[in-house]
């Protein structure tokens, strides 16, 4: 695990959750972590060994992520 990034809340509820490469695991996710039903948090696997590999934080859920960072950003899927 590398940084610990900020989100917009400390739950997290994942909206979507999927397999893009039909190996039974996900390998992106896409997180609210403030209730508000919008996702915020936005996650991928991009080498296919099931962990996080870049982590994406919309803060103002604009369309825009406002931070990126590699592996989990302290926010490992459950």
């Amino acid at each position: 695990m590398g940084e610990t990034v900020e989100t917009r809340g400390d739950d997290r509820v994942d909206l979507i959750k999927g397999d893009t490469n039909q190996d039974g695991k996900a390998d992106v996710w896409a997180s609210d972590t403030d209730g508000d039903g919008k996702a915020d948090l936005f996650q991928f696997d991009t080498d296919g060994d099931g962990e996080v590999n870049i982590t994406l934080v919309d803060l103002d859920q604009d369309g825009k992520p406002d931070i990126t960072v590699d592996g989990d950003g302290g926010h490992a899927p459950n």
